[in-house]
C-alpha cells in the first residue's frame, strides 16, 4: 500500500483551493472575471464544457444557464471538491481529462469556457484543435490568458506563477486560426496590478475594509477600462473564438 495523505493535509489543500473565491475576494472575481466569461453562456445553451474547472466555480455558474455542463481538469483534488458541492438536481458533472485529449464526441458542445487554464501554456494549438473538434457548428470558446500588453508592464506587480506565459492579441489570433478557430472578440480585465491589490487586501484584517477595497478597485478598473487608452491594458485577456464556419465580421484589433 502506498503512502496515505493525512486527512488534515487534504482538508488544508481543499481550504486553499476554495479560499481564493470566498468572501470579499470572491466578490471581486464575481464582478470582474465572471461577467466577462458568462456573458457568452447564453440562457438555453444545450451543452457546455468548463476546461480546467478547478473546484467547479465556472462550471456551476455555467450549469445555471445550460441544459448540462461538464467540468474537466487534470487535478483530482479540485474535482473532488467540485463533486462534493453538487446537489441532486445539479445539471453538472465532473471528470478528469486532459484538454488536448478530451473523451467527448466531435461536434457535441455549444460552448467551452477556460478560465486560468492557459496561464502556463506556451502553445495553445494542441488544446484549441481539440476544442475545435468537440465544438458544434457555430460553437464558441471563451478563454483567458495573461496579457503581454498590460499596463504597467511590471513583473513584480503581476503576481504570476513561475512559468507563466504572456500573450499578445495578435499571437493568440494566429494560433487560434491555425487551430481551426476564428477570433470573434478580445477584451481585457484586471487593470489594477494584482500583487498590489492583494497585498492591500491581506493587510486589511477587518472584512468591511476589505469589502470597501474591492468595491473601489472594481470601480477604478471599470472607469479606466472604459477609456480607449487603457481598454487593452488589463492583466488578463478574455478571448472569444468560434469555429471557422462561423460567419462573423473579421476581428479588428483595437
Amino acid at each position: 500500500m502506498g503512502p496515505v495523505v493525512p486527512s488534515i493535509e487534504r482538508q488544508r489543500d481543499s481550504a486553499r483551493l476554495e479560499q481564493k473565491y470566498s468572501g470579499s475576494r470572491g466578490r471581486y472575481f464575481s464582478q470582474t472575471e465572471e461577467p466577462s466569461i458568462l456573458q457568452y453562456v447564453r440562457s438555453g445553451t444545450r451543452y457546455a464544457l468548463d476546461l480546467g474547472t478547478g473546484t467547479g466555480r465556472i462550471a456551476y455558474l455555467s450549469a445555471a444557464r445550460s441544459n448540462f455542463t461538464v467540468g474537466v481538469d487534470v487535478d483530482v483534488r479540485g474535482l473532488r471538491i467540485a463533486r462534493g458541492k453538487a446537489s441532486p438536481e445539479a445539471r453538472v458533472a465532473f471528470a478528469a481529462m486532459d484538454g488536448a485529449a478530451l473523451g467527448l464526441r466531435s461536434e457535441s458542445l455549444d460552448i467551452v469556457t477556460a478560465v486560468g487554464t492557459f496561464e502556463c501554456t506556451s502553445d495553445l494549438r494542441p488544446i484549441l484543435r481539440e476544442i475545435a473538434r468537440v465544438l458544434a457548428p457555430r460553437g464558441e470558446i471563451v478563454f483567458t490568458c495573461w496579457n503581454f500588453d498590460r499596463w504597467p508592464k511590471c513583473d513584480l506587480m503581476d503576481r504570476r506563477a513561475p512559468g507563466s506565459v504572456l500573450w499578445t492579441a495578435r499571437e493568440v489570433q494566429r494560433q487560434a486560426e491555425e487551430s481551426g478557430l476564428a477570433i470573434m472578440d478580445i477584451a481585457s480585465i484586471f487593470f489594477v496590478p494584482r500583487r498590489l491589490l492583494w497585498w492591500l487586501y491581506r493587510s486589511l484584517l477587518i472584512e468591511p475594509l476589505r469589502r470597501t477595497l474591492v468595491t473601489l478597485s472594481v470601480m477604478l478598473e471599470g472607469r479606466l477600462g472604459s477609456m480607449s487608452a487603457f481598454a487593452m491594458g488589463g492583466r488578463v485577456l478574455v478571448v472569444r473564438a468560434g469555429k471557422t464556419c462561423v460567419t462573423e465580421p473579421e476581428y479588428q484589433f483595437r
